[in-house]
């Protein structure tokens, strides 16, 4: 992926201001999570540079736009923003340390799941989704 410098620092900047990276049971199989990552905007321009570059959907309000990018997509645009960001980055380490452990073949489930949650417990209330498709009910389960 070839962006431009500038580029990255602006859409850093506007995942700093107005972003959130958290994470999400699977509804379906309800047996993985997933990255889901909201980028806030007062107008939809800036969010159609971002969603040509790494996808997602937006969606409108009578206010604001917001960008959703998740699973693999969320993943690869953390990754990509994550030396540009200037106070998100323990944040995104996080997830990614989490997303990386959920899809590795070296462990066994439940060393997986004890290790996730070590993860879990670290990370602000707010990162972790609580409704019907709640990350903790998933560790806990």
């Amino acid at each position: 992926m070839n962006i431009d410098g500038w580029k990255l620092f602006y859409i850093a900047g506007l995942f700093d201001c107005g972003g959130k990276a958290s994470l999400r049971k699977d509804g379906r199989t309800q047996t993985s999570i997933f990255v889901h990552v909201t980028i806030k905007a007062k107008t939809v321009e800036p969010l159609n540079m971002i969603k040509e570059i790494f996808g997602g959907s937006i969606r409108r309000n009578k206010n604001n736009a917001y960008l959703i990018i998740t699973h693999r997509k969320a993943r690869t645009f953390l990754k990509t923003i994550r030396e540009f960001t200037v106070c998100s980055q323990p944040e995104i380490d996080e997830i990614l340390k989490i997303y990386e452990l959920r899809f590795d073949n070296q462990h066994e489930a439940w060393r997986k799941k004890k290790a996730i949650k070590d993860i879990v417990k670290k990370l602000k209330k707010s990162k972790i989704y609580h409704g019907r498709n709640s990350v903790r009910k998933f560790i806990e389960g």
